[in-house]
């Protein structure tokens, strides 16, 4: 019986032969392996949860105040938002259900602009910040309507 031996050039060979299977298995030009751009309407697109801090509703007196509110924001991969919230204006009003719609732009700086309208009818500007993958924090553009709030995903679309 003869044994089989394998000299330097058939181990590099092998190895060689190796190196690429693992590169190719690690490797694929599908969309779902595509990594996320980090500043992207695509990273951004999810379900998100937000909270404002407190802010400055306007107002004819005794309509105006401090503000606070809660909801859900939900972003489609082409930038179109949706979502719901509920809001207290100090001493006036608790405002539950509030609908909105509208579109989101993201920058190569991870900063971008929500603008959207509300089931009330008013129209807002909110520049934004994208943290990380999961968290972007938002402001009011309006110097009338003075908030800031931060959004944390709950989902992916």
């Amino acid at each position: 019986m003869r044994k089989a031996t394998i000299g330097l050039a058939g181990i590099a060979a092998l190895g060689a032969l190796g190196a690429l299977l693992f590169a190719s298995v690690g490797s694929s030009d599908t969309p779902e392996a595509e990594a996320k751009e980090p500043c992207s309407l695509q990273a951004l697109s999810g379900n998100w949860l937000f909270a404002t801090g407190i802010g400055q509703f306007p107002g004819p007196e005794p309509f105006s105040g401090d503000i606070t509110a809660l909801g859900t924001m939900n972003i489609d991969r082409d930038g179109v938002l949706e979502g719901v919230f509920d809001a207290t204006v100090a001493s006036v009003a608790h405002l539950p259900g509030t609908t909105y719609a509208g579109t989101v732009t993201v920058n190569e700086d991870c900063t971008g602009t929500l603008v959207f309208e509300t089931s009330a009818g008013s129209v807002r500007t909110d520049s934004i910040a994208i943290i990380n993958d999961d968290e972007f924090w938002g402001m009011s553009q309006d110097p009338a309507n003075l908030w800031t709030y931060q959004a944390r995903r709950i989902g992916s679309e």
